[in-house]
Protein backbone atom coordinates (compact mmCIF):
# COMPACT_ATOMS: atom_id res chain seq x y z
CA UNK A 1 0.00 0.00 0.00
CA UNK A 2 1.39 3.39 -0.97
CA UNK A 3 1.99 6.02 1.68
CA UNK A 4 -0.97 8.37 2.18
CA UNK A 5 -0.15 12.01 1.53
CA UNK A 6 -1.49 14.53 4.03
CA UNK A 7 -1.91 17.77 2.11
CA UNK A 8 -2.45 21.35 3.24
CA UNK A 9 -4.45 24.35 2.11
CA UNK A 10 -6.26 27.55 3.06
CA UNK A 11 -9.86 28.69 2.83
CA UNK A 12 -11.34 32.17 3.43
CA UNK A 13 -12.52 32.69 7.00
CA UNK A 14 -14.12 36.03 7.79
CA UNK A 15 -11.45 38.69 7.32
CA UNK A 16 -8.61 36.16 7.16
CA UNK A 17 -7.80 32.60 6.20
CA UNK A 18 -8.10 29.21 7.84
CA UNK A 19 -5.29 26.72 7.36
CA UNK A 20 -6.14 23.03 7.20
CA UNK A 21 -4.79 19.58 6.46
CA UNK A 22 -6.64 17.02 4.39
CA UNK A 23 -6.19 13.44 3.24
CA UNK A 24 -8.15 10.79 1.36
CA UNK A 25 -10.54 10.89 -1.58
CA UNK A 26 -13.03 13.74 -1.70
CA UNK A 27 -15.91 11.40 -2.56
CA UNK A 28 -15.51 9.36 0.63
CA UNK A 29 -17.46 9.96 3.87
CA UNK A 30 -16.07 13.06 5.57
CA UNK A 31 -14.48 13.19 9.02
CA UNK A 32 -13.62 16.47 10.74
CA UNK A 33 -10.85 16.42 13.38
CA UNK A 34 -10.52 19.32 15.86
CA UNK A 35 -7.29 19.77 17.81
CA UNK A 36 -6.52 20.75 21.39
CA UNK A 37 -4.90 23.99 22.58
CA UNK A 38 -2.25 25.16 22.00
CA UNK A 39 -1.61 22.62 19.24
CA UNK A 40 -2.77 22.63 15.62
CA UNK A 41 -3.93 20.18 12.99
CA UNK A 42 -0.37 18.80 12.92
CA UNK A 43 -1.29 16.64 15.92
CA UNK A 44 -3.54 14.56 13.65
CA UNK A 45 -1.12 13.75 10.84
CA UNK A 46 -0.57 10.13 11.87
CA UNK A 47 -4.30 9.58 12.39
CA UNK A 48 -5.13 11.20 9.07
CA UNK A 49 -2.76 8.94 7.17
CA UNK A 50 -4.57 5.94 8.64
CA UNK A 51 -8.18 7.16 8.41
CA UNK A 52 -7.71 8.34 4.81
CA UNK A 53 -7.98 4.72 3.71
CA UNK A 54 -11.74 4.93 4.38
CA UNK A 55 -12.62 8.61 4.80
CA UNK A 56 -11.98 12.07 3.46
CA UNK A 57 -10.34 13.60 6.51
CA UNK A 58 -10.28 17.34 7.24
CA UNK A 59 -8.31 18.89 10.11
CA UNK A 60 -8.33 22.70 10.35
CA UNK A 61 -6.23 24.90 12.58
CA UNK A 62 -8.71 26.67 14.84
CA UNK A 63 -8.76 30.46 14.35
CA UNK A 64 -5.69 31.94 16.04
CA UNK A 65 -3.86 28.59 16.19
CA UNK A 66 -1.20 27.11 13.95
CA UNK A 67 -1.29 28.94 10.64
CA UNK A 68 -4.89 30.19 10.81
CA UNK A 69 -5.68 33.87 11.25
CA UNK A 70 -7.41 34.96 14.45
CA UNK A 71 -11.05 35.94 14.52
CA UNK A 72 -11.71 39.67 14.68
CA UNK A 73 -14.62 39.03 17.05
CA UNK A 74 -14.38 37.40 20.46
CA UNK A 75 -12.78 33.97 20.85
CA UNK A 76 -15.34 31.72 22.49
CA UNK A 77 -16.14 28.07 21.94
CA UNK A 78 -19.28 29.17 20.10
CA UNK A 79 -17.28 31.50 17.85
CA UNK A 80 -14.91 28.69 16.88
CA UNK A 81 -17.82 26.27 16.35
CA UNK A 82 -19.47 28.69 13.95
CA UNK A 83 -16.16 29.31 12.16
CA UNK A 84 -15.76 25.56 11.60
CA UNK A 85 -19.33 25.35 10.32
CA UNK A 86 -18.33 27.92 7.69
CA UNK A 87 -15.16 25.98 6.98
CA UNK A 88 -17.12 22.79 6.32
CA UNK A 89 -19.52 24.60 4.02
CA UNK A 90 -16.57 25.99 2.07
CA UNK A 91 -15.03 22.54 1.61
CA UNK A 92 -17.98 20.14 1.41
CA UNK A 93 -20.99 22.34 0.65
CA UNK A 94 -24.17 20.92 2.16
CA UNK A 95 -22.75 17.41 2.65
CA UNK A 96 -23.43 15.92 6.07
CA UNK A 97 -20.24 14.79 7.79
CA UNK A 98 -19.89 11.16 8.84
CA UNK A 99 -18.48 12.38 12.14
CA UNK A 100 -16.77 15.14 14.08
CA UNK A 101 -13.91 14.21 16.39
CA UNK A 102 -12.57 16.63 19.00
CA UNK A 103 -9.76 16.33 21.53
CA UNK A 104 -9.76 18.45 24.73
CA UNK A 105 -10.40 22.03 23.53
CA UNK A 106 -11.47 20.43 20.27
CA UNK A 107 -13.97 18.30 22.20
CA UNK A 108 -15.64 21.45 23.50
CA UNK A 109 -15.72 22.97 20.00
CA UNK A 110 -17.02 19.76 18.41
CA UNK A 111 -19.79 19.45 20.98
CA UNK A 112 -20.87 23.07 20.58
CA UNK A 113 -20.74 22.68 16.81
CA UNK A 114 -23.31 19.85 16.82
CA UNK A 115 -25.39 21.66 19.45
CA UNK A 116 -25.59 24.81 17.33
CA UNK A 117 -25.75 23.05 13.96
CA UNK A 118 -27.46 19.68 14.55
CA UNK A 119 -27.61 18.68 10.88
CA UNK A 120 -23.88 19.02 10.25
CA UNK A 121 -22.83 15.49 11.23
CA UNK A 122 -24.18 12.03 11.93
CA UNK A 123 -21.98 11.34 14.95
CA UNK A 124 -19.75 12.95 17.57
CA UNK A 125 -16.49 11.56 18.97
CA UNK A 126 -14.76 13.10 21.97
CA UNK A 127 -11.35 12.44 23.50
CA UNK A 128 -11.08 14.13 26.89
CA UNK A 129 -14.59 15.62 27.32
CA UNK A 130 -14.53 19.08 28.91
CA UNK A 131 -17.22 18.83 31.58
CA UNK A 132 -14.93 20.61 34.04
CA UNK A 133 -15.58 20.23 37.75
CA UNK A 134 -14.72 23.01 40.17
CA UNK A 135 -11.32 21.52 40.98
CA UNK A 136 -10.29 21.66 37.31
CA UNK A 137 -11.72 25.15 36.90
CA UNK A 138 -9.65 26.33 39.84
CA UNK A 139 -6.32 24.85 38.73
CA UNK A 140 -6.59 25.40 34.98
CA UNK A 141 -5.84 29.16 34.92
CA UNK A 142 -2.46 28.66 36.62
CA UNK A 143 -1.57 25.74 34.35
CA UNK A 144 -2.50 27.86 31.33
CA UNK A 145 -0.82 31.14 32.21
CA UNK A 146 1.25 32.79 29.51
CA UNK A 147 5.04 33.05 29.63
CA UNK A 148 5.87 36.63 28.59
CA UNK A 149 9.08 36.89 26.58
CA UNK A 150 12.07 37.78 28.74
CA UNK A 151 15.65 38.74 27.88
CA UNK A 152 17.05 35.81 29.87
CA UNK A 153 15.01 33.33 27.82
CA UNK A 154 13.37 31.74 30.84
CA UNK A 155 10.03 31.81 29.02
CA UNK A 156 11.48 29.20 26.65
CA UNK A 157 12.38 26.90 29.52
CA UNK A 158 9.04 27.50 31.22
CA UNK A 159 7.06 26.41 28.16
CA UNK A 160 9.34 23.43 27.58
CA UNK A 161 8.85 22.22 31.15
CA UNK A 162 5.09 22.68 30.88
CA UNK A 163 4.90 20.56 27.75
CA UNK A 164 7.30 17.93 29.04
CA UNK A 165 5.24 17.67 32.20
CA UNK A 166 2.22 16.56 30.19
CA UNK A 167 3.96 13.30 29.28
CA UNK A 168 7.49 12.68 30.48
CA UNK A 169 7.79 9.67 28.15
CA UNK A 170 6.96 11.63 24.99
CA UNK A 171 9.50 11.96 22.20
CA UNK A 172 11.59 15.13 22.34
CA UNK A 173 10.39 16.05 18.85
CA UNK A 174 6.78 16.09 20.10
CA UNK A 175 7.68 18.19 23.14
CA UNK A 176 9.59 20.63 20.94
CA UNK A 177 6.72 20.91 18.47
CA UNK A 178 4.18 21.68 21.17
CA UNK A 179 6.59 24.06 22.94
CA UNK A 180 6.97 26.11 19.77
CA UNK A 181 3.22 26.14 19.15
CA UNK A 182 2.64 27.27 22.74
CA UNK A 183 5.23 30.02 22.48
CA UNK A 184 3.64 31.13 19.24
CA UNK A 185 0.42 31.91 21.11
CA UNK A 186 2.20 34.58 23.17
CA UNK A 187 -0.13 36.46 25.49
CA UNK A 188 -3.11 34.71 23.87
CA UNK A 189 -2.11 31.36 25.38
CA UNK A 190 -4.69 31.42 28.22
CA UNK A 191 -7.61 32.44 25.98
CA UNK A 192 -8.62 28.95 24.84
CA UNK A 193 -8.55 27.61 28.40
CA UNK A 194 -10.70 30.51 29.59
CA UNK A 195 -13.11 29.74 26.74
CA UNK A 196 -13.34 26.09 27.82
CA UNK A 197 -13.98 27.12 31.44
CA UNK A 198 -16.78 29.46 30.31
CA UNK A 199 -18.34 26.93 27.93
CA UNK A 200 -21.53 25.19 29.06
CA UNK A 201 -20.49 21.71 27.97
CA UNK A 202 -23.25 19.99 29.94
CA UNK A 203 -25.97 21.99 28.18
CA UNK A 204 -24.53 21.20 24.77
CA UNK A 205 -23.76 17.50 25.19
CA UNK A 206 -27.13 16.81 26.83
CA UNK A 207 -29.01 18.20 23.82
CA UNK A 208 -27.17 16.20 21.15
CA UNK A 209 -29.22 13.36 19.69
CA UNK A 210 -26.51 11.81 17.51
CA UNK A 211 -24.55 8.83 18.89
CA UNK A 212 -21.47 9.88 20.84
CA UNK A 213 -18.16 8.09 21.32
CA UNK A 214 -16.44 9.36 24.47
CA UNK A 215 -13.11 8.29 25.91
CA UNK A 216 -10.01 9.45 27.75
CA UNK A 217 -6.64 8.05 28.68
CA UNK A 218 -6.27 6.98 32.28
CA UNK A 219 -3.40 9.47 32.73
CA UNK A 220 -5.29 12.30 31.02
CA UNK A 221 -6.25 15.15 33.41
CA UNK A 222 -9.80 14.97 32.02
CA UNK A 223 -10.16 11.27 32.82
CA UNK A 224 -11.63 12.27 36.18
CA UNK A 225 -14.73 13.77 34.54
CA UNK A 226 -15.30 11.05 31.92
CA UNK A 227 -18.10 9.25 33.74
CA UNK A 228 -19.94 12.46 34.63
CA UNK A 229 -19.68 13.64 31.03
CA UNK A 230 -20.95 10.34 29.63
CA UNK A 231 -23.92 10.40 32.00
CA UNK A 232 -25.15 13.42 30.02
CA UNK A 233 -25.08 11.59 26.66
CA UNK A 234 -28.39 10.44 25.17
CA UNK A 235 -26.86 7.52 23.26
CA UNK A 236 -23.36 6.27 22.59
CA UNK A 237 -20.27 4.47 23.80
CA UNK A 238 -17.71 5.17 26.51
CA UNK A 239 -14.30 3.57 26.82
CA UNK A 240 -10.98 4.12 28.57
CA UNK A 241 -7.44 3.85 27.23
CA UNK A 242 -5.01 2.56 29.90
CA UNK A 243 -1.80 4.40 30.76
CA UNK A 244 -2.34 7.17 28.24
CA UNK A 245 -1.97 10.95 28.58
CA UNK A 246 -3.53 13.90 26.79
CA UNK A 247 -1.21 13.24 23.82
CA UNK A 248 -2.96 10.00 22.92
CA UNK A 249 -3.66 11.13 19.32
CA UNK A 250 0.07 11.61 18.72
CA UNK A 251 1.39 8.70 20.71
CA UNK A 252 -1.27 6.04 20.11
CA UNK A 253 -2.92 6.99 16.82
CA UNK A 254 -3.67 3.36 15.91
CA UNK A 255 -5.70 2.90 19.09
CA UNK A 256 -7.70 6.07 18.51
CA UNK A 257 -8.27 5.27 14.83
CA UNK A 258 -9.39 1.78 15.78
CA UNK A 259 -12.00 3.21 18.15
CA UNK A 260 -13.23 5.66 15.51
CA UNK A 261 -13.58 2.94 12.87
CA UNK A 262 -15.31 0.56 15.27
CA UNK A 263 -17.72 3.26 16.41
CA UNK A 264 -18.63 4.49 12.93
CA UNK A 265 -19.21 0.95 11.64
CA UNK A 266 -21.16 -0.36 14.61
CA UNK A 267 -24.83 -1.24 14.66
CA UNK A 268 -26.93 0.39 17.33
CA UNK A 269 -26.70 -1.35 20.73
CA UNK A 270 -29.58 -3.67 21.53
CA UNK A 271 -29.39 -3.31 25.31
CA UNK A 272 -32.05 -1.58 27.40
CA UNK A 273 -29.78 1.08 28.89
CA UNK A 274 -31.07 3.88 26.68
CA UNK A 275 -28.71 3.08 23.82
CA UNK A 276 -25.55 3.48 25.92
CA UNK A 277 -22.75 0.97 26.31
CA UNK A 278 -19.16 0.64 27.51
CA UNK A 279 -16.34 -0.94 25.54
CA UNK A 280 -13.12 -2.41 26.81
CA UNK A 281 -10.08 -0.98 25.09
CA UNK A 282 -6.60 -2.45 24.75
CA UNK A 283 -3.75 0.00 24.11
Amino acid sequence: MSEVLVQRGYVPAGTGQMHYRFAGQSGAPVLLLIHQAPSSSVMFEAMMASLAEDYYVLAPDLPGFGQSDSLTISNTIADWADALKGFCQEITGAQTLAGVFGHHTGAAVATEMLYRHPQIADSLMLSGPTLLNQILKNILPEKARAFPASADGLHLLGMWQRMQGKDTQAELSLILRETLLGLGMGERYPDAYAAVIDHDFQRAISAITQPVLMFAGSADPLYSVLDDAFSCVQQGVVTRIPNTTSWVCDRQPDVVCGLIRRFLSRSRPADSAGGKEEWSCES
